[in-house]
């Protein structure tokens, strides 16, 4: 029964790893499409798109 939790606390410990990797690649990913490393306001960005129309 150790045996088992071992295996799954060390699956927990691989999957965040994993998770955190695959999140800052994705980041990293969009920053660069949008051509900055800034922060982008979404929200802000749509509002002023909406108002434009």
């Amino acid at each position: 029964m150790t045996g088992l939790l071992i295996g799954v606390a060390v699956w927990m410990v691989c999957a965040a790893v994993v998770a955190t990797t695959l999140g800052r690649v994705a980041r990293r990913g969009d920053s660069e499409e949008l051509g900055s490393t800034l922060d982008w306001d979404v929200d802000a960005l749509d509002q002023a798109v909406h108002h434009e129309n």
